[in-house]
């Protein structure tokens, strides 16, 4: 008698189920003065009688939708109650460096990390997720994660769905591995589609134009997302806010950390169906989730495999019975105003899960700031990949605008504010970005997106800095350091609040020039005078963080 595992039962129930068998979960919705968010560990059921060890947020898997408007300070307390350090970033959500919650922001079992930043993205899709060094891909896949919804005047002008939960749904949608055990192995593809943290899923939805905000919250693989009728979506939304118009197409690419807006109209189809597919099948062998037989297998790589069923119901009382021509006002900045055009290219070979991929020819390193940009400039980067496979690059603190791909203007869906772009192998994107939130001493990062190559060094980091505003007479006070005098010509102190270990002298490309240890000294000298004129870094190491400050050699 043939005897399967755990994994391959559920793969094969997954891919020949012909109806889909559980109603999607939908996360609470949250609107408070202060986020409370425990992260925290549990045991879930994801299939009946099988338990699984979850990490979650505010629950067992996934956490709430966090609801915020444009122009109100946000205020969240990250409360970890895991047994190892964790963080938390909130992806593409506009912050200064220290409310970013890089891998640099330890938050220690036991701690709490109170966060406040003003809310200055337009409304859209955002989310928030951990961001330890070298632990993102275990945490996220054992779900810690949620949504961010952005509302603000301009969106709520248009008639849209809005109702969350009804015409305006979050899709997480995810794919896991389960062992026999049914715990979850931190891997780079899964057999079994997760929506919401629900397998089999169906969703109910009302005959009339509803609203889904779609996530890909996979470690690696890529979603062609299409209805299996080829129904066509309409989208209004990507990564940064609203398009300019909706997008009609039958076909959409979402990789990791995108998010997609997309209306359906449903109207009179109250008692129809339809099934929102993946099309792997479609992938090219260079992206993750194609059958490219040299990279690490899944019984869902290369097939075309259901994500979501959609039962059409009753409308609502107040439906929303047409989609709107026209959305919002997205627009690149003019090129002519980039003060600067920088080349980042991705090299290296490996596998999905595993291998050595570098940016720019360099891997991540705590001690080294790899750029450092002017507050409030305009940069051009371009992105070749000289890689063997697609890589979805995401920049924090700023939304960007794709110009080109191989010299052709990007696809209708991507030409508004993005965060994530997927680059395939071969490919070249131009992005146009502006840099509009200082660092505060924690710097931003750049990476590639797939969480395994994030984990293994495909991460730089950049500051942003007012390098106009360097002069000050004021001793440091709460959690700083300061550097005395600024401008000099040559000997400077480094007075810090609290007793520093060592410190650190780089030049604007990120070179280091001097280090040294200190014996927990508040008041340090570093003589700069052999440095020729211009502008430094100066960074201590205390406690375990890193602090910076610009000074300028005259």
């Amino acid at each position: 008698m043939l005897r399967l595992s755990l994994p391959i039962l559920f793969a094969i129930v997954g891919l020949h189920a012909a109806k889909a068998q559980l109603p999607m979960a939908i996360p609470p919705l949250l609107e408070q003065d202060t986020f409370q968010l425990s992260v925290g560990q549990h045991v879930h059921q994801f299939y009946p009688g099988v338990n699984t060890t979850t990490f979650g947020v505010n629950g067992p898997y996934l956490g709430p939708t966090l609801l915020m408007q444009r122009g109100d300070t946000a205020r969240l307390r990250v409360i970890n109650e895991l047994p190892q350090v964790t963080s938390m970033h909130w992806h593409g959500m506009h912050v200064p460096g220290d409310m970013d919650g890089g891998p640099q922001r330890e938050v220690m079992p036991g701690e709490v990390w109170d966060v406040k930043y003003r809310v200055e993205n337009p409304a859209g899709t955002y989310w928030y997720h951990p961001h330890p060094h070298m632990l993102t891909a275990s945490q996220a896949t054992k779900g810690v994660a949620g949504m961010i919804i952005v509302r603000d005047a301009e969106e709520a002008a248009l008639d849209l769905p809005r109702t969350y939960g009804v015409d305006d749904i979050p899709v997480v949608i995810q794919d896991r591995r389960f062992l026999a055990n049914g715990n979850m192995p931190t891997a780079p593809y899964g057999d079994s589609v997760l929506v919401n943290g629900t397998p089999h899923a169906y969703l109910e939805c009302p005959a009339q134009v509803v609203r889904l905000r779609l996530l890909n919250g996979a470690n690696a693989r890529v979603f062609t997302l299409g209805f299996e009728n080829s129904e066509e979506m309409h989208v209004i939304a990507g990564d940064g806010g609203l398009l300019n118009a909706p997008v009609a197409t039958d076909r959409l690419w979402l990789s990791n950390g995108e998010r997609y807006e997309v209306l359906l109209d449903l109207t009179g189809m109250e008692g129809d169906s339809l099934l929102l597919m993946s099309f792997g099948s479609e992938l090219p062998q260079t992206v993750p989730g194609a059958n490219n037989m040299l990279w690490e297998s899944s019984w869902l790589n290369g097939i075309d495999f259901p994500v979501l069923r959609i039962r059409v119901t009753a409308p609502t009382a107040d439906p929303i019975m047409a989609i709107p021509s026209a959305l919002g006002q997205a627009a690149p900045y003019d090129e002519a105003l980039s003060v600067r055009s920088r080349t980042k290219a991705l090299t290296g070979n490996g596998m999905v899960g595993m291998g050595m991929f570098m940016i720019d020819g360099q891997m991540f390193d705590m001690e080294v700031i790899n750029d450092t940009m002017q507050l409030g400039s305009v940069e051009i980067w371009e992105i070749p990949n000289n890689s063997n496979m697609a890589h979805p690059m995401h920049i924090h603190g700023v939304s960007f605008f794709v110009l080109e791909r191989n010299g052709i203007a990007a696809a209708p869906w991507e030409q508004g504010a993005k965060d994530v772009v997927l680059v395939d192998a071969g490919e070249t994107v131009r992005l146009i970005m502006r840099f509009d939130h200082p660092t505060n001493d924690w710097p931003f990062m750049y990476h590639c997106h797939n969480l395994l190559h994030e984990d293994n060094m495909m991460m730089l980091q950049f500051i942003v800095t007012d390098q106009l505003t360097v002069g000050t007479t004021e001793p440091p006070t709460g959690d700083a350091i300061g550097i005395f005098p600024n401008p000099t010509s040559g000997l400077v102190w480094l007075h810090s609040t609290t007793p520093v270990d060592e410190f650190f002298v780089h030049d604007m490309s990120g070179r280091e020039l001097m280090r040294a240890r200190v014996n927990s000294a508040t008041e340090v000298p570093i003589d700069l005078e052999r440095l020729p004129p211009g502008p430094y870094l100066v960074s201590a190491a205390r406690c375990g963080m890193r602090l910076m400050r610009l000074v300028v050699r005259e």
